[in-house]
């Protein structure tokens, strides 16, 4: 058998075989804030909102969260624009906040804290 074809094989196999998972230490508690985007970063997936680093890769790095644009039920990262306010649902992590669901509101809605919470 080709040495090089053996080899291709043998990363191939480990290839499937990889376990590792991108899975980050985060709070089990999720909290939801309302805030405005000030930046994002299309090529890390990761947003500045009201201060704060978001990040939109899902706890484990595979689960993408669930985004709405006002006035629709469907929505995408990549749609998201600074400026736009939104309700974000997210968990603590260390270096960021996982974003869990996120939601734009209305331009006039109040930056916090949302009252029925």
């Amino acid at each position: 058998m080709n040495p090089t074809f053996l080899a291709g094989l043998i990363l191939v196999a480990l290839s499937l075989c990889n376990t590792a998972t991108a899975e980050v230490n985060a709070s089990p508690y999720t909290q939801t804030r309302i805030a405005e985007i000030h930046t994002m970063d299309y090529a890390t997936k990761t947003a500045i909102m009201s201060g704060y680093r978001y990040a939109f890769s899902g706890v484990t790095g595979y689960d993408l969260p669930k985004i709405q644009l006002y006035g629709s039920n469907f929505g995408a990262y990549e749609l998201l624009e600074p400026g736009m306010r939104v309700r974000v649902t997210y968990r603590l992590a260390t270096d960021a906040r996982i974003v869990i669901e996120l939601q734009q509101v209305h331009d006039t809605t109040p930056l916090g804290v949302p009252e029925d919470q």
